[in-house]
């Protein structure tokens, strides 16, 4: 790669990093936006997908986790963010579509102390009403019911809640069925 492609291409990801932080620094007013959704475009097996803004409380380069022995399949290992240990699951096992080869971006879950895994990032969208589309019918575990258009790219957003409900409510399961010489009195 040459020296000004490389440049071109920091600069690129030098304004996506100072937008998605400044997105966290705004006052949630409207304005003359009206309803905007502030999304994250991202990639999960070559595919397009989204993740609410107001879901996540970061977004970090990927690194090497530190392995962690269990036996959830999705999980990865273990993060450090901010003075926190966090589980880091990878979104795509957790969205039912395999393992992914490699991930190149960790997301930071606001509502949970954990971190999802993912191979692509394309970029922060600010979405007026007319580029968010309803889906009929109810969500599913995976699917918020919603497509945002980022571009002209249409994008599924992804429901965040009941994902960490799942991971939540296995996990308990998981305490609750140790045997009984290991669980705490």
């Amino acid at each position: 790669m040459n020296t000004t492609t490389t440049d071109a291409l920091q600069a690129q990801l030098a304004s996506w990093r100072e937008a998605f932080d400044q997105s966290f620094a705004e006052p949630r007013d409207k304005g003359d936006w009206g309803d905007v959704w502030n999304v994250l475009g991202i990639r999960i097996a070559g595919e397009p997908f989204a993740l609410h803004l107001d879901d996540l409380a970061g977004l970090l380069p990927a690194m090497t986790p530190a392995p962690y022995p269990a036996d959830a399949p999705a999980l990865l290992g273990l993060i450090g963010h901010r003075g926190q240990v966090l589980p880091l699951y990878d979104l795509r096992a957790l969205l039912g579509r395999g393992t992914a080869p490699a991930s190149r971006w960790w997301a930071i879950v606001r509502a949970a102390p954990l971190a999802l895994a993912f191979e692509g990032f394309d970029g922060q969208w600010r979405l007026p009403p007319e580029d968010r589309l309803q889906q009929d019918g109810s969500s599913t575990d995976s699917h918020s019911g919603w497509t945002v258009k980022c571009g002209d790219e249409l994008r599924p957003l992804i429901a965040l809640a009941p994902l960490v409900e799942r991971l939540t409510a296995s996990f308990a399961a998981h305490h609750d069925a140790a045997p009984m010489g290991l669980q705490q009195a």
